[in-house]
């Protein structure tokens, strides 16, 4: 059993503990409010641009194929993957969840050349390592809480550009989708090449309209935007389930704190009350042992 002084020095440390994992919890709850705003008006944007284009979608002549879209059953053998995760820990499952999803990916498509294109330090450090490290091919270091709209529009246009080229035939975004601060949900979204599913009933254009320059010009102007919000929207909704996360994982680690402490409480007192029982015992056992004498 322990001392009483150990038991002390172990109730000072996780005190301190407590005190970290409570302040964290604090930081993260001022982050997640912050970025929690810009994701749900990122989303109407992206929602109307989805809109817009369907609607120019529907104007487009049947016979014309845009060469990012595709309305056929899309089989590509170079794959390339987004896969967002985060810069840092202490977040629950969060990093883990989504490179598991990315690595089921993989194993599903062994007949599929797969690199990865990385933003977050988390999974580059997986995927720099063991039996999936040939898959990665760039690593973005920059903070994902940094990685602005600026930045995602260069990494579109060198995507995009490798996609015309030929160097790989689909584009695959690996991120977390946030709900609410208890769930989000890994999951995934292939951005190229465009599928026919993207129009829908609400997004068809009712009557006759005048297009002008032309559907195609406007078209190779959209679709790279299209591209930039969807991916700028990934981002996001990543960075706000990792706040979610990381409150979350604090508050349980502050909650868990706290029970130790109680416990350890309560052993340092019967371990007090012991000592003070004992010493008790030993003064009266010499005290009858002088009368006796």
């Amino acid at each position: 059993m322990l001392s009483t002084r150990e038991i002390k020095q172990r109730i000072r440390s996780i005190t301190s503990i407590k005190q970290i994992t409570r302040a964290m919890e604090m930081v993260a709850a001022s982050r997640l409010k912050r970025v929690e705003s810009r994701v749900i008006a990122s989303r109407t944007f992206t929602g109307k641009m989805h809109q817009v284009l369907s609607r120019l979608i529907s104007c487009s002549p049947p016979e014309k194929s845009h060469p990012l879209f595709t309305d056929k059953e899309h089989e590509a053998e170079n794959v390339r993957i987004v896969l967002i995760t985060g810069d840092k820990g202490l977040c629950g499952a969060y990093n883990n969840n989504i490179i598991k999803k990315v690595v089921g990916f993989i194993q599903a498509h062994t007949s599929k050349k797969v690199k990865l294109i990385l933003v977050g330090k988390k999974g580059n450090i997986f995927f720099s390592k063991g039996k999936y490290a040939p898959a990665k091919e760039r690593y973005i270091p920059e903070p994902v809480e940094k990685f602005g709209y600026d930045k995602v529009q260069p990494l579109v246009a060198q995507l995009i550009d490798g996609y015309k080229k030929g160097e790989f035939g689909e584009l695959h975004i690996f991120f977390t989708k946030f709900h609410t601060v208890m769930q989000s949900f890994a999951t995934s979204i292939r951005l190229l090449p465009l599928e026919k599913d993207i129009l829908d009933s609400k997004g068809k254009l009712v009557g006759e309209y005048i297009i002008e320059p032309s559907v195609d010009q406007i078209l190779d102007h959209l679709f790279p935007k299209y591209i930039e919000t969807q991916l700028y929207q990934c981002i996001l909704e990543s960075l706000t389930s990792e706040f979610a996360a990381r409150r979350v994982a604090m508050i349980a680690a502050t909650e868990n704190a706290g029970e130790i402490i109680d416990e350890l409480t309560r052993t340092y007192n019967k371990a007090r009350q012991e000592a003070i029982t004992k010493e008790l015992l030993e003064v009266i056992s010499g005290a009858e042992a002088l009368v006796q004498h």
